[in-house]
């Protein structure tokens, strides 16, 4: 009994410390908030930050770190001192004379570790496969072309190698200037659009880290370049695949006739939009955009041949529906995004009828997060949603089956006598 438990020990501690780091739970807190207060040690300065930083992703003696947007060398002589003599420091910028700065202080400060790249406002021209960590300050709200350095800097990443973006705003976006305006001005970006670009182009989001950061207003996201991926520009957690055939029969009951649903609807969940359209509407469908999916003010998810909504866009949760009542809400593998969730939930209670419905077709995280964890991460808890649909006055009516291995199915009406949501039929009636 002995001999098996101590086996049995010793295999979990092998399946503890061989995990993948994209597996991992998040380091930090939550929330910049959680996080600050957390950390009695909080870094009192820039360069006491970058030391945090370094120490946090395990760098030290030996290290490649890219400082991408360098400037005149503000934290060269930082990153130097924690790589030692036999690390590398890539210090890029895009600005010729920056370069010769850059050069100018190695040479003055006796950096031989240093390294000045000249880059291009599309592509970081550093080396392949070269840095353990890519970190930017307050530069990626200048890219104008952010989805070309995302895939550059990927590439110049060793797998497993980090990315760490430090900027502004926390939360979504709300200066909606045009990318090619940003390049030569400050216009904040946000932890949002940051989130959903580096994910799109590769990477994997690891956490938030401003525990180890000094100032009280930034965002600081670790990403990694995960291990196995052999190119950027494909989504490295990617949800299960949907079936619309199967996910209408779990969602959608037989009979259904809605004359105004509003379509929330991201992903693998676009699939349903059709189908949703075709079998649920006898009236006319609106688009609800989340802000915070929207990288500009005009984007919009492309809709499937055939179909045409209107849209509208969130505005701090706000969808701005206007007077007309709306009888079924569709969140489908869009309600873990929300930061607005309590305006945008109270506007849908608002305007839906008394017997209206609530679909949420949704990733399961296995535990709660906080919101901005499950943003980022792109998975909730069931229990959160039930959490948030009872505070705005939302009552559960039924749950699942789910259409895939990795989601979960609720479906709730208003909180008042009387109002039931449809059975758990399938479209031809059968049960």
């Amino acid at each position: 009994m002995i001999t098996k438990r101590l086996w049995l020990s010793a295999f979990c501690l092998a399946l503890f410390v061989f995990a993948p780091a994209v597996a991992s739970e998040p380091k930090t807190a939550s929330t910049p908030e959680q996080s600050e207060k957390s950390s009695p040690t909080k870094p009192k300065n820039r360069n006491d930050s970058l030391r945090a930083l370094a120490e946090h992703l395990g760098l030290g003696e030996g290290s490649a770190i890219a400082d991408v947007g360098a400037g005149g060398g503000r934290d060269m002589q930082v990153f130097a001192e924690i790589v030692g003599q036999t690390g590398t420091v890539l210090a890029q910028e895009i600005v010729e004379s920056k370069v010769k700065l850059i050069e100018k202080k190695a040479k003055e400060n006796k950096l031989s570790q240093v390294r000045a790249i000249h880059g291009r406002d599309n592509d970081p021209r550093l080396p392949a496969a070269s840095a353990d960590l890519a970190f930017m300050h307050y530069v990626y709200h200048h890219f104008a072309k952010p989805r070309e350095m995302l895939r550059g800097l990927w590439k110049s990443l060793k797998p497993g190698g980090y990315l760490v973006v430090v900027d502004k705003q926390r939360g979504t976006l709300t200066d909606w200037i045009a990318r090619e305006t940003r390049a030569k001005k400050h216009h904040w970006t946000s932890e949002t659009t940051v989130v959903r670009e580096a994910r799109e182009e590769g990477f994997v989001y690891v956490e938030c880290a401003e525990n180890c950061w000094h100032g009280k207003d930034e965002f600081v996201l670790v990403f990694q370049r995960p291990q196995g991926l052999e190119k950027p520009g494909c989504d490295p957690d990617a949800f299960l695949p949907l079936d619309p055939e199967e996910a209408c029969r779990s969602i959608l009951p037989s009979g259904l006739a809605c004359q105004r649903p509003v379509i929330i609807a991201l992903g693998e969940g676009r699939k349903l939009v059709a189908p949703i359209v075709e079998k649920a509407s006898s009236g006319q469908a609106v688009e609800i955009v989340l802000e915070e999916w929207a990288t500009q003010k005009e984007e919009r998810p492309p809709l499937p041949a055939g179909v045409s909504l209107p849209s509208v866009l969130t505005e701090k949760g706000d969808p701005k529906l206007g007077p007309d009542p709306i009888d079924a809400v569709f969140f489908l593998d869009t309600y873990h995004l929300l930061f607005h969730q309590e305006t945008l939930l109270a506007k849908l209670h608002e305007r839906l009828s008394a017997d209206g419905c609530v679909y949420v077709l949704d990733r399961a995280a296995k535990e709660p997060l906080a919101r901005r964890e499950a943003s980022h991460r792109r998975k909730i808890s069931p229990e959160t949603v039930k959490q948030e649909m009872a505070q705005a006055g939302f009552v559960l009516s039924r749950e699942g089956p789910p259409p895939a291995a990795d989601r979960f199915l609720l479906v709730f009406n208003k909180a008042q006598a009387g109002a039931t949501a449809p059975q758990n039929e399938s479209p031809d009636g059968e049960e």
